[in-house]
């Protein structure tokens, strides 16, 4: 990939303007904020709530080298995996990773003693969760292999689990409501059934009617409503009951369906002879909200905060005058603004719970992951 940009660039559509500065440098910072070098941190102070033309203010990056986030155990605990150089790369080999698990508190940047881990790529089952939107069951997903996976609905408040005898290839689904798991189970022969799991393990198949869908490109479900990219990039959506979609945009990429279930953010798929991609958004109706939100040569990375107030994305742009690093949506305000240096992920954007932090993984040095976890001001 070409060479990393080293200076935020806006689009001319986007009046945004970066809150803070790269943590490592020291120096003062806008709106009477300081930087620690030792502590690789920054810090912004601002007055008052966000006004419909105010950026959205960063009040703290904690930067953890050779770190990637495994998993967010509260808003201020996160179980962190630590890849270290074990044997240097030579002429003729590879370098030799060894890996270690540990916690952080991101209140005190304290990090628990290492514990030696296996590879990632070790054998052995992975599980998946899903909690539903109500918090009160998940749909859990234990993989055996890249092809069988086992399923089951747990209750939260009392711990019973009751197995789910339907048979999956894909790991793509979503909560229709509380009561209700969509699963687009895959096949190894074409698009394989659809199922609406009940929390009480029963399922029944959806029946969907679109020969333009042998495989799901991307699938999401919500509010009622099932979503998905057809074989010819279009975005469709469909309740259960009504086997007839609507396309609600022509020419999608890759897309994410808010947590309130009334936006959609659509990246545009990928044409021959046209340069670059666009991130918009619309309402669930398809029609455009009417505001472009970013645009580069790729868009690599979407995803909204759990409470659906934030959208983060990252963009990478050739041209200095491009958009370029990762940004952020503010849903209330429809403001768009850089929330850090020019990041551009190795890893997909990490929320923890609330929303108040995002987690961005890039590469370092010796090719390890450094992770900067990013506190927005509330």
């Amino acid at each position: 990939m070409a060479r990393r940009m080293a200076v935020l660039g806006i689009a001319a559509a986007l009046s945004a303007s970066l809150v803070g500065c790269e943590a490592d440098r020291g120096g003062p910072l806008p709106g009477g904020g300081a930087s620690s070098e030792g502590g690789r941190t920054l810090t912004v102070v601002k007055d008052g709530g966000r006004q419909p033309n105010e950026d959205i203010a960063v009040a703290r990056i904690h930067r953890l080298e050779g770190a990637s986030i495994e998993q967010w155990l509260s808003d201020d605990e996160a179980r962190l995996v630590i890849t270290k150089v074990a044997k240097a790369a030579t002429g003729t080999e590879e370098p030799k990773y060894e890996y270690f698990a540990t916690t952080v508190d991101l209140q005190t940047d304290k990090q628990e003693e290492l514990q030696p881990l296996a590879e990632p790529s070790s054998s052995g089952a992975i599980t998946r969760t899903y909690p539903s939107p109500d918090g009160k069951f998940s749909f859990v997903q234990e993989w055996q292999d890249k092809y069988t996976a086992s399923n089951s609905v747990l209750n939260l408040s009392t711990g019973e689990s009751v197995e789910v005898p339907v048979a999956n290839y894909l790991e793509k689904g979503g909560w229709l409501d509380n009561e209700t798991y969509v699963l687009a189970a895959g096949s190894m022969n074409g698009r394989g059934e659809i199922y609406a799991v009940s929390t009480n393990g029963r399922s029944k198949v959806i029946r969907l009617d679109d020969p333009d869908a042998e495989t799901f490109e991307q699938f999401e479900a919500g509010y009622g409503r099932i979503y998905y990219l057809d074989g010819k990039r279009n975005l469709k959506a469909f309740a259960p009951g009504d086997a007839k979609p609507v396309t609600l945009v022509k020419g999608a990429g890759p897309f994410r369906l808010s947590p309130a279930g009334n936006r959609i953010a659509v990246t545009a798929a990928y044409r021959e002879g046209v340069p670059g991609t666009k991130l918009t958004m619309y309402d669930t109706a398809g029609s455009a909200q009417g505001f472009l939100i970013g645009k580069g040569d790729l868009v690599n990375d979407i995803s909204w905060s759990p409470d659906g107030s934030l959208f983060a994305f990252s963009v990478y742009t050739e041209a200095k005058s491009g958009m370029n690093g990762v940004y952020a949506y503010d849903s209330a305000t429809g403001k768009v603004s850089p929330i850090g240096p020019s990041y551009f992920p190795q890893y997909p954007l990490n929320w923890n719970p609330s929303g108040t932090r995002l987690g961005v993984t890039v590469g370092g040095e010796n090719g390890l992951p450094v992770t900067q976890i990013i506190d927005f001001k509330s």
